[in-house]
């Protein structure tokens, strides 16, 4: 789905690891996400944004392209995995939100502290897909 803003809305669990969307696909949920009418939204979203600037415009997209994957994330039956899945969704939208401020932002401290953001949030999303090899199950069985 296009992003008013020009950007790609992820609405299902496509950009997330190998084992999320086999969890969410065991869950039975992947046709509902990936079903989602989004037309209304989008159409209210694309007059909120024509009065808004790049900054507020990035986060926008940010916040959307984050909030499907970790809907679906949460469609696995399994507690554990659901949980990682949907961190990593999280954990990427933090990221790309401070890219947002590195692009935009003017404050010295502020871009500091994205960076710094950035850098954890990456660690973290490389833990989780480890722990994810290591612990989501199989196909069919989640």
């Amino acid at each position: 789905m296009q992003h008013p803003s020009g950007g790609q809305m992820a609405m299902s669990a496509e950009s997330l690891p190998e084992e999320c969307r086999t969890g969410v696909q065991a869950g039975g949920q992947m046709q509902m996400m990936q079903g989602m009418d989004m037309q209304g939204m989008q159409q209210s979203m694309q007059g909120m944004m024509a009065n808004m600037n790049d900054a507020q415009k990035g986060y926008m997209e940010a916040m959307m392209k984050m909030h499907g994957p970790m809907m679906a994330a949460h469609m696995i039956k399994d507690s554990d995995v659901a949980f990682v899945c949907g961190m990593i969704a999280h954990h990427r939208g933090a990221i790309d939100m401070a890219n947002v401020v590195l692009k935009t932002g003017d404050n010295a401290e502020a871009k500091k502290m994205a960076e710094k953001t950035k850098k954890a949030q990456e660690q973290e999303i490389a833990e989780m897909r480890d722990w994810l090899k290591k612990n989501a199950k199989k196909e069919g069985s989640q």
